[in-house]
């Protein structure tokens, strides 16, 4: 009531001149909308913990995933489509040689783990950044079974929201920006995740360190996705694809650059500086060389050099 009270008092107030609100005002708006805002996550809680628990428990192992794909498959792709029952045991026995591939299983629950993560994040999309520990483990897991994973690329790239998971269980349209929807958008997951609390100065060290792990997860994901696939040909001698090569001479300098420019906008600007010129030197034949040339004048003197208008 008392929020009621107040804002039928703002509102029947005349308004012939200026009428700030007070401090006791203020402090009264943001305590009620603190209520307020733990009743929607409350109501967001609600909303989305069967699904959670479901995606939770399933993710648990292979067969308890695959057991919720198939029941997630025959909902969205036959009942709801009043296809019959005999149908939906014909592709059964048509996907039986994918329903029984161990990488397929294994990829079902990284999905699974991921969806679970994004509906927390949605749920209290304002303290994602809390759950940085939990997407740093679940994108690292993946990694360290990638070899386990072969031929799921296309499953563990898709957005968790385009799954079939997501639409048997009609979740909806989440409150979520930005938000990495697949365990493989490395980029995101450290743009979003993990690097907005390091850019501070006393938080240097740890930011160097991120981007180191982001440049070794981000070579990680090209080896993943690029790799041919399984042979007799030993891993050591095979040969490098074309994304890979691509990637090596292109992304990674133009990565390494980034990580050069972000340590100096957080505060290491005379080591970074160094670093940045004498990178300059050593990659003149990089296709992006003149626009590190520009960007780093902007930086060091952004009085004479202003950053070009966005357009």
């Amino acid at each position: 009531m008392k929020i009621v009270s107040l804002i039928l008092f703002l509102s029947f107030t005349p308004s012939l001149r200026a009428d700030p609100l007070g401090k006791a005002e203020i402090e009264g708006l943001l305590k009620e909308l603190e209520t307020v805002q733990e009743g929607a996550h409350q109501q967001m809680d609600k909303r989305y913990k069967s699904a959670l628990d479901d995606f939770q428990s399933a993710m648990q192992s292979e067969d308890t995933a695959l057991a919720l794909y198939l029941k997630c498959v025959e909902k969205t792709d036959f009942t709801d489509l009043q296809k019959k029952a005999q149908e939906f045991r014909d592709w059964k026995r048509n996907n039986d040689d994918r329903m029984k591939n161990p990488a397929f299983r294994q990829a079902l629950r990284h999905q699974l783990s991921w969806l679970a993560l994004t509906l927390r994040a949605a749920a209290r999309p304002e303290e994602s950044g809390k759950l940085s520990p939990e997407v740093l483990a679940a994108m690292s897991s993946l990694f360290a079974n990638a070899h386990q994973l072969a031929g799921q690329g296309r499953l563990l790239t898709s957005s968790v929201t385009d799954s079939v998971f997501f639409k048997a269980y009609e979740i909806g349209e989440l409150p979520l920006k930005n938000w990495p929807t697949s365990p493989l958008q490395v980029g995101e997951i450290y743009d979003v995740c993990v690097m907005p609390g390091l850019r501070k100065p006393d938080k240097i060290k740890d930011l160097a360190a991120a981007w180191d792990e982001r440049v070794k997860y981000e070579t990680a994901r090209v080896e993943f996705l690029s790799k041919p696939a399984p042979s007799s040909t030993p891993a050591s001698k095979e040969p490098r694809t074309t994304e890979m090569i691509e990637f090596i001479e292109q992304t990674l300098p133009d990565l390494k650059w980034k990580k050069e420019v972000d340590l100096y906008q957080a505060g290491d600007q005379r080591a970074a500086a160094l670093r940045m010129l004498n990178y300059i030197k050593a990659h003149l034949g990089h296709s992006k060389a003149v626009e590190w040339i520009d960007q780093f004048k902007t930086l060091v003197n952004p009085e004479k050099n202003p950053s070009p208008p966005v357009k």
